[in-house]
Parts: C-alpha cells; sequence; structure tokens
C-alpha cells in the first residue's frame, strides 16, 4: 500500500508539474526504442496498453531479448517467442537480437527463431542455451557482423553456412559450445575470433586471412585437434591450455598444430601449466618443456629483428636453467 500511495503522489505531482502533459510519449521514437531496450520483452509488449501512442510502438523495436527466466514454464516461452516474431513489424530492421534460456528446453524452434532474426538484418546474435545449431539456423546476410554463442550444440553444417553465408561478420565468440563434427571456421571478413572452454570432438581448422585477433582459451580437446593456418593480419593471440583438459605427452606443443598461423602475431601469450608429476620424472619433464619452448621460439620467432630474436633465446635457457635449478 505504501508503495502504491507513493506512485499515486509521484503521478500527481508529475501531472501538475507538466500540465497535464505526457512528455514521455511525445519522445521520438527512436528514444522510447532505446528506453524499452532496458526492459524485459514481455514488459515491452504490455507498453501496448499504455495509451494509443504505446499500442503498436513494440512491434518496431529493433531489440529482441527472449529469456526463459522471464516466464513460468517451457510453453509460455515458447509461445511468446513464436507470436513476438510473427507479429513484429517485419520491415523494420534489428539491431540486436539475444535468445536466453539457462536449462534445456526441448520443441523449441531455435533455428527458425535465428533464421528469422537473421532475416530481418539482425546485427548482433547472441543465443545462449542448451540448443543444437545446425545450417538451417543460418540465412544470407549482409548485415550480421557480431556472433555470440554461449552453450550451444553447432551440429553438421553450421560453420560451412556461417562462412558461405556472412559475409561482413566480423566478431565471432564461442563459449562453452561442442562441436562434434570436423569443422573449419574460414572467414574473409572476420577479424575477431573467441573459443573459451569447447569441447572440440574431432578437430577444428581456423583460416581468416583478415582475422587481427584470436582466443583460444581451456579448450576440451585432444592433441592435434585444432590447427590455424592463412593468418597473415593476426596481431594478437592468446592460447591457454588447461593441464586437466590437455594431455602433456611427446612433443605436444610442437604436435598440437595450432601454433601453425601464429607466426604474424606481434602479441602472442601461450599459458601451459605443468601437470603435477612425481618427483623421479621431474627433471626430465623439465628438460623436455624448455627444448620444445626453444623449438617454439627458433620455429615461430623468424619473422623477428635478429637481436630480438636472440634476447628471446636467450630468456628461454634462462627459464630453463631457472627450472632446473629449482
Amino acid at each position: 500500500r505504501l508503495f502504491d500511495e507513493m506512485s499515486t503522489c509521484s503521478s500527481k505531482r508529475a501531472r501538475g508539474a507538466s500540465d497535464g502533459v505526457d512528455r514521455l510519449s511525445s519522445l521520438p521514437n527512436e528514444l522510447l526504442h532505446r528506453v524499452m531496450s532496458f526492459l524485459p520483452m514481455p514488459e515491452v509488449v504490455r507498453t501496448s496498453l499504455l495509451s494509443p501512442r504505446w499500442r503498436y510502438l513494440w512491434v518496431s523495436t529493433p531489440y529482441i531479448r527472449i529469456d526463459h527466466q522471464d516466464f513460468m514454464d517451457d510453453s509460455k516461452f515458447k509461445n511468446f517467442g513464436n507470436r513476438l516474431l510473427i507479429l513484429r513489424d517485419g520491415a523494420t530492421s534489428l539491431d540486436e537480437a539475444r535468445i536466453s534460456a539457462h536449462n534445456v528446453v526441448r520443441g523449441t524452434s531455435w533455428c527458425e527463431w535465428i533464421r528469422h532474426a537473421i532475416m530481418h538484418k539482425v546485427r548482433l546474435l547472441h543465443v545462449s542455451a542448451y540448443a543444437p545449431l545446425d545450417s538451417t539456423a543460418m540465412f544470407p546476410s549482409q548485415h550480421l557482423k557480431i556472433v555470440r554463442l554461449q552453450f550451444n550444440l553447432l551440429e553438421h553444417g553450421f560453420f560451412r553456412q556461417l562462412n558461405c553465408v556472412c559475409s561482413v561478420l566480423e566478431h565471432l565468440e564461442l563459449e562453452g559450445c561442442g562441436l562434434s563434427e570436423v569443422n573449419e571456421i574460414s572467414s574473409r571478413s572476420l577479424k575477431v575470433l573467441y573459443i573459451i572452454r569447447c569441447l572440440i570432438v574431432k578437430g577444428l581448422v581456423i583460416c581468416a586471412s583478415n582475422l587481427t585477433h584470436l582466443s583460444i582459451v581451456d579448450p576440451r580437446c585432444r592433441s592435434g585437434a585444432i590447427v590455424t593456418r592463412d593468418l597473415p593480419s593476426l596481431v594478437t593471440a592468446l592460447v591457454s591450455l588447461r593441464s586437466d583438459n590437455f594431455h602433456y605427452k611427446e612433443n605436444t606443443i610442437l604436435g598440437h598444430g595450432l601454433l601453425d598461423g601464429l607466426s604474424h602475431a606481434t602479441t602472442l601469450q601461450l599459458h601451459a601449466p605443468l601437470p603435477e608429476v612425481r618427483t623421479s620424472s621431474f627433471l626430465f619433464m623439465c628438460i623436455q618443456v624448455s627444448m620444445n619452448v626453444l623449438a617454439c621460439l627458433v620455429r615461430f620467432c623468424y619473422i623477428l629483428p635478429p637481436l630480438h630474436f636472440f634476447q628471446l633465446v636467450f630468456f628461454s635457457l634462462l627459464c630453463a636453467g631457472t627450472i632446473l635449478a629449482s
């Protein structure tokens, strides 16, 4: 009741101060759409009840956010998503589309929702859901620039379509996704690529001539599963391998394949923590790691000036000596 009384008093003061003029509704559509972008999507739709001015305003919003947390059950979530896309004004381009479900929602037309967003010229697409995506999710686009995928199972043909039909895609993030077959990310427009804690069952080839930043963090895969090549524009690269997801076997670093295309990077970070080993084998492990590091420097730092190259070699030997001395 206190909240209701405060709302009533505030409304009276607002009406008195504005002389009965609805100044909010008098704002242009672009500003009202921006205000609506901060609301949950069901609340955006409910604004149609405010006044005739707001009745059809929501159908032209350039922001779509379908979140499972806004609904009591799966059926309401699916029905709302389907009706939202059908009733929305198809003549209005989408700046951003976000689809989220933090638990498994079966029977949802994920691919249809994504395809609908792409057909309406979406620029940023973010899908965070335990959902399978295949080639049917993609649609030719001259507008899609940013794609963020979380916890998706990327099935047959998804990357093939992504490479072919998204000609202006610049930013791709994959986090916690599963790649069940041999895939290739091959794009001439891609500039930024993040692969974070993804399960790569068979293999992944990264080939992007205009890629400037690459991050591969904690991949769940076998040695040699990730290969990089044809990355002449690469500026920064980060590769982090966790010991519990990656087996440190003989010649692991050199045989992994993900270093093959990184020689053009001006800033390169490699993180590969040593696993716990028995004392009797620790000396052999240190020697092997130090030789692998030195071999990598010889192989991938040939583009550096001679003075910088020999400084790196000296630093590698110094680190190896420090490890052995300890």
